[in-house]
């Protein structure tokens, strides 16, 4: 008899924990449901806000899509990230064997090439039209040479190899053409550094837009506020609508952004089609990807309750 009134107990228990559980769920949807409608309501103002929040979110956006569709040309530079060691007249084969084999166990290191002096005289003159003057020469004035392809494109990188090579005695010369690398490694960085200042400075815009608007939206409701307070709401229960409307704008917001990006891909996906056609069949206009389109959409959303708060926390003090 005990044992089944304490399985009856239990099972009370049970229930009722299930039922303040899905009592709890179905408060939020409603509120979320009814923030919506109250967004609705107003199309105005909701979609200039709207508005507004989809064209801060739409630059860092595009930068990080041109970004993307930069960094398919870093194969290429990489292959173009090269240092080049002249060698001594008497070195020999085992000692170019030996340097190259250091070389490629270099963690910096991609790969090698060896050009014997005959190479490099019948390279110069297929490129440079002048084969019948290097025939005419008596001695073959091209030294042999190791060319070092580089596994990244910092300047770091290409320094420390021409330091390395230039300590070996079998190299006569180390040739580091690579002023243009060190100039593109500034401009990465500084375009790296630009991008993060412009989402920090656009993600508070986003904040203050939302909050601005809810600030908006607690003036207006200020009486039916009064009123909860007055029956005994709690500060979290008055609250909870103004949150899910600043959630709201900042998802739908986030949303309108990315299909202006997807709008403004479409409308250069021709031209740009063509154009990296000259530079290769594998090269094409990329888009977000499902990862930055739920970072996007998560992103603006979380500014959005953030904003919310903040401005609930202020406004809501004098009540």
């Amino acid at each position: 008899m005990t044992a089944r009134t304490n399985t009856r107990s239990n099972s009370k228990v049970s229930l009722s924990a299930s039922q303040r559980w899905f009592a709890w769920l179905t408060l939020h949807r409603d509120c979320a449901v009814d923030a919506l409608r109250r967004l609705w309501q107003q199309p105005a103002s909701s979609a200039m806000t709207l508005a507004v929040i989809a064209i801060a979110l739409l630059l860092p956006a595009l930068l990080y899509v041109t970004g993307k569709n930069l960094s398919q040309f870093d194969s290429s530079l990489a292959q173009a990230n090269l240092v080049t060691a002249y060698l001594q007249a008497d070195t020999n084969a085992d000692t170019v064997s030996e340097l190259q084999q250091r070389l490629a166990n270099h963690e910096r290191v991609s790969d090698t090439r060896y050009i014997s002096p005959e190479q490099a005289a019948a390279d110069f003159a297929e490129w440079s039209g002048l084969g019948d003057v290097v025939d005419t020469l008596a001695e073959n004035p091209l030294p042999a040479s190791v060319v070092v392809q580089l596994a990244d494109t910092r300047f770091e990188t290409a320094e420390q190899l021409q330091a390395l090579l230039s300590d070996e005695p079998a190299v006569a010369f180390v040739q580091m053409d690579q002023a243009w690398l060190q100039r593109l490694d500034s401009f990465l960085n500084l375009t790296r550094r630009a991008v993060l200042a412009l989402i920090a400075v656009l993600s508070l815009a986003v904040l203050f837009i939302t909050g601005n608007s809810i600030r908006t939206s607690i003036a207006s409701r200020e009486a039916e506020i009064r009123v909860m307070n007055l029956i005994g709401a709690t500060r979290a229960f008055m609250a909870r609508p103004f949150l899910y409307t600043g959630l709201w704008y900042g998802l739908l917001g986030g949303a309108l952004a990315w299909l202006m990006l997807a709008l403004l891909m479409l409308i250069l996906r021709g031209p740009a089609s063509q154009l990296l056609a000259y530079y290769g069949a594998q090269y094409q206009l990329l888009g977000m990807g499902v990862t930055a389109s739920a970072v996007l959409l998560g992103g603006s959303a979380a500014l959005g309750w953030l904003g919310a708060r903040l401005s609930v926390s202020r406004h809501f003090s004098k009540f």
